[in-house]
C-alpha cells in the first residue's frame, strides 16, 4: 500500500472508530436513551448491533493501542453473543433485554479506553 492509500485507509479507520464510539455511547446510556435517540424505530436493537459488530474491521489496523484493541474485540464479541431475541426488530423494547447488560458492561469499558487514549 503506498502512502496515499494508507492515509487513505487509515481515515476510513478513524471513521469507523468515531461510529463505532457512537454506538457504543448509545448503548452505554441504556435502553431508554436508545430508544429516545432511534425514536422509538422498532429495529433499534438490531441497527445498534449491526454498528457494533462493524467495529469488528478495527481489529487489524494498526492505528490503536493494544488495551483499545482488546476492548473493541471485547465489545464486538458481547454483540455477537446476544440472543435473536435481544434484537429481532420486533420492537424498540428489545434493548432492554437483560442481554444487553453485557454489551452496555463492554461499551463502558470500551469508551473508557477510548477515553485514555484521547488523554495522550
Amino acid at each position: 500500500m503506498d502512502e496515499k492509500e494508507q492515509s487513505s485507509y487509515d481515515e476510513s479507520m478513524g471513521d469507523c472508530l468515531l461510529y463505532l464510539e457512537d454506538a457504543a455511547g448509545i448503548v452505554a446510556a441504556g435502553p431508554v436513551g436508545a430508544i429516545r435517540r432511534f425514536n422509538g424505530h422498532f429495529a433499534a436493537a438490531w441497527e445498534l448491533r449491526q454498528d457494533l459488530l462493524a467495529g469488528a474491521s478495527l481489529v487489524g489496523w494498526s492505528g490503536l493501542t493494544e488495551a483499545l484493541r482488546q476492548s473493541i474485540e471485547r465489545l464486538v464479541a458481547a454483540a455477537a453473543a446476544l440472543p435473536e431475541a435481544a434484537f429481532a426488530g420486533n420492537d424498540a423494547s428489545e434493548l432492554f433485554h437483560l442481554s444487553w447488560e453485557k454489551v452496555r458492561e463492554a461499551a463502558n469499558r470500551f469508551l473508557a479506553a477510548r477515553e485514555v487514549e484521547q488523554a495522550r
